[in-house]
């Protein structure tokens, strides 16, 4: 009894020893397998994560396409020992080729284009490039560092776009100056090796003196190209033309130095609203002026008149056509004159103020007057030639003449008057010269030569003191007089 009680302890110590040895091999053999999963986990591209449990394999993570998924899987299987692979990974997808393109506009970045990890789709975030995808394919470990590099030479420009496809990029935009485009080619200098760049800039100043061209006319306005000094502005050359406005089409100087709008324009001003076409050159050499006015115009008293105002400038001065290709020109055709404001028909080529009213004997009186008191009809002194600026007035003149004497059966009276400097006989002839004059010049714009007359007086009827400057100049007129 006792030899079998003693055999029954001897199993038991067998069977405890047996399962001692069978934990303690499990253990081992667990480490092993952990051991070789820990070193095939560590090659791979996003660091994926492994289990042991047992003989049991778990790996999950990201999985660098699927051929980096497929060499885990059977790096896991070959395992000695283990029994199962338990496959918890995400498979990237493969992006060939592998791309990136940004655009940089109004200080905001647009991104559209895979990151190769977690890690570079989180750094190319921080420089604005948001919401990326990931996918395998990144032709080396460097393409996240040279797409932070490559994006931060494009948030140096005022604009542009990046585009990156495997290690070749293509780099477009506009930087402010010379200066900034360098800074561009530094920061795209420090790519890693094998990594290329095409670069197209343009420039808001590219280095070159301030040169731009001014054009105008009377029925489309004034337009600006080239390139503007700094701190000229587009409303600086209109206030300068007395126009409220310019198509602005040029570029900006942000370097060298500060110049001012050109004294030239300035001295136009007076003139603009008989200028029909008008061409503006300023460059480092001067300013040129190209001037055309409209029939009527005295172009020799017109030179000299605008020489002597405008000093030291290229000096052009034409007769205009009465409109530019693609303007109307029918008789009767209607404009609003861009630097008076005023609406203004071709009558037998010549453009004239649209009469905006009712005729009547009372209001052509009225309104002859106001054109008279608002223009003084000049002279060159002791002639009856007119002056280079009369031919506004003239205008203007014509326009109510012209409605009055064709709506109504009312006649009209050019009076020449003269102050009472000189002889009385020499006064009265140039007084009537004079309104011979202007009945000319009003015949040629329309106004019916039967139902007009010219009338010399003299100095017979001042409305002024002929004792002052003043009052002789006042004396000095023409006047419309009405008959029934």
């Amino acid at each position: 009894m006792r030899i079998g009680a003693g055999l029954a302890i001897l199993g038991l110590g067998l069977a405890g020893l047996g399962w001692w040895a069978k934990s303690e091999y499990a253990t081992h053999i667990q480490g092993v397998i952990d051991h070789d999963a820990q070193a095939i986990a560590a090659g791979s591209v996003h660091g994926v994560e492994v289990g042991v449990e047992g003989r049991d394999i778990s790996v999950s993570g990201l999985a660098d396409g699927r051929q980096e998924h497929a060499a885990l899987i059977a790096g896991l299987t070959e395992i000695d020992g283990q029994r199962v692979v338990i496959d918890r990974l995400e498979v990237l997808p493969l992006a060939a080729p592998y791309t990136l393109n940004l655009l940089w506009m109004n200080g905001e970045l647009e991104a559209n284009g895979t990151a190769p990890s977690i890690a570079v789709r989180d750094a190319l975030a921080e420089v604005g490039a948001t919401d990326l995808s990931l996918a395998a394919g990144a032709p080396d470990a460097h393409w996240g560092d040279a797409a932070q590099l490559a994006i931060g030479a494009l948030r140096l420009l005022e604009d542009g776009t990046l585009a990156i496809s495997e290690r070749r990029m293509s780099l477009a935009g506009v930087a402010r100056t010379l200066e900034d485009g360098e800074a561009v080619r530094a920061a795209l200098d420090q790519l890693p090796e094998g990594y290329q760049v095409d670069m197209g800039l343009r420039y808001v100043d590219d280095g070159t003196p301030p040169a731009y061209d001014l054009h105008y006319t009377a029925a489309g306005g004034a337009w600006l190209e080239g390139k503007l000094p700094r701190d000229v502005t587009p409303d600086d050359l209109a206030a300068a033309l007395g126009l409220t406005m310019i198509d602005d089409n040029s570029d900006r100087a942000l370097t060298g130095e500060a110049e001012a709008v050109p004294a030239a324009l300035a001295g136009l001003a007076p003139w603009m609203a008989q200028v029909e076409t008008l061409d503006v050159s300023v460059s480092p050499e001067g300013t040129d002026l190209a001037l055309g006015f409209g029939a009527g115009a005295d172009l020799e008293l017109l030179r000299a008149a605008l020489s002597e105002a405008l000093p030291g400038v290229a000096l052009t001065v034409t007769l205009a056509e009465p409109a530019r290709e693609g303007e109307e020109s029918e008789e009767g055709a209607q404009r609003v004159n861009a630097a008076s404001g005023a609406a203004e028909e071709l009558r037998g080529g010549y453009w004239l103020p649209v009469a905006d009213f009712t005729p009547g004997a009372e209001s052509c009186e009225a309104e002859s007057t106001a054109v008279l008191e608002a223009q003084r009809i000049g002279f060159v002194s002791g002639s009856a030639r007119l002056d280079a600026q009369a031919r506004g007035a003239v205008n203007a003149l014509a326009s109510v003449l012209g409605a009055c004497l064709r709506a109504t059966d009312l006649q009209a009276e050019i009076g020449g008057h003269t102050d009472n400097t000189g002889e009385d006989t020499g006064n009265l002839a140039l007084s009537l010269a004079r309104a011979e004059a202007v009945r000319a010049a009003l015949i040629a714009r329309g106004v019916a030569a039967r139902r007009l007359s010219a009338e010399g007086y003299g100095a017979t009827q001042p409305v002024a003191d002929n004792d002052s400057n003043e009052g002789r100049a006042a004396n000095r007129r023409t006047a419309v007089r009405w008959v029934q």
